[in-house]
């Protein structure tokens, strides 16, 4: 997966994408993608996340959400 992708999210759609997939796994896709901002992006991310095994995508998943800032942080 290209984490640049993933980096250039904001650090809200950043969380979403990994708490949706984190939740819905693909179903999470149809929905982020229908975002009219970043949807287009978000889709791409949130497809190779998905695709990922679940023994890797799970805990990367919560990794990068806890790295991932909070807005108040930034």
């Amino acid at each position: 997966m290209d984490f640049s992708l993933f980096n250039n999210l904001s650090s809200f759609e950043r969380k979403l994408v990994c708490t949706a997939i984190l939740l819905d796994g693909f179903e999470a896709v149809t929905y982020l993608k229908n975002d009219k901002d970043k949807g287009a992006e978000m889709e791409v991310v949130a497809t190779a996340l998905a695709k990922l095994q679940p023994e890797l995508r799970m805990p990367l998943l919560a990794t990068l959400l806890r790295q991932t800032k909070s807005v108040k942080e930034q």
